[in-house]
């Protein structure tokens, strides 16, 4: 993917803050999400319930804005 098209960290940490901000204030215990991009469909899953082992999970806490 060439750099025009990549998040800036700016982005990313807009999108980290505003997934914080819906998983406090409008989920419930999960979300199942699904959307087309150029590459075909992507799967969001968004759950308060640990899938697997904890280790494999980015933690991105230091990314959301207060």
């Amino acid at each position: 993917m060439s750099d025009s098209k990549k998040m800036t960290n700016e982005e990313f940490s807009q999108m980290v803050t505003l997934l914080s901000k819906f998983a406090n204030t409008d989920m419930d215990q999960f979300e199942n999400w699904k959307f087309e991009c150029e590459f075909g469909e992507v799967f969001v899953s968004l759950s308060l319930d640990v899938q697997g082992d904890k280790s494999v999970y980015t933690d991105v806490t230091r990314a959301i804005k207060k």
